[in-house]
């Protein structure tokens, strides 16, 4: 009897260690939609490049001392003035590259490239 019970126990334990794994396991795929943060300091995106999925969320935060803007190159949006200290965010439905820059400052440019996969399995 003792022995039973043993196996029973340990069974359990065995099952709840596989469903644990099977539900926080996750690393075969990449999350969805997610919040990046690219900071403007120094006249410069940082990071000047930036993958996304789709559905992802971009938020500017201007950590430098003069007004900036970002501005798609193709027209599709414009932040206005990001007064220092303040943030602009901007949620990417839409796959595809996009170039952007300050309009106050031309020689500050930035890619974004919007992943039309929400969940991409890795090998």
């Amino acid at each position: 009897m003792k022995t039973k019970q043993i196996l029973i126990g340990s069974l359990i334990i065995v099952c709840i260690a596989i469903i644990t794994t099977a539900f926080t396991n996750n690393n075969n795929y990449t999350k969805g939609a997610n919040n990046h943060t690219i900071k403007i300091q120094n006249s410069a995106f940082v990071p000047a490049s930036l993958t996304i999925n789709k559905g992802s969320s971009v938020t500017w935060t201007n950590d430098d001392n003069t007004v900036h803007t970002v501005t798609a190159a193709d027209g599709s949006f414009t932040s206005g003035d990001i007064v220092v200290g303040t943030s602009y965010t901007r949620t990417f439905t839409t796959a595809g590259t996009i170039n952007y820059y300050d309009a106050h400052n031309n020689n500050m440019k930035g890619v974004l490239v919007v992943s039309d996969s929400t969940r991409k399995k890795s090998n």
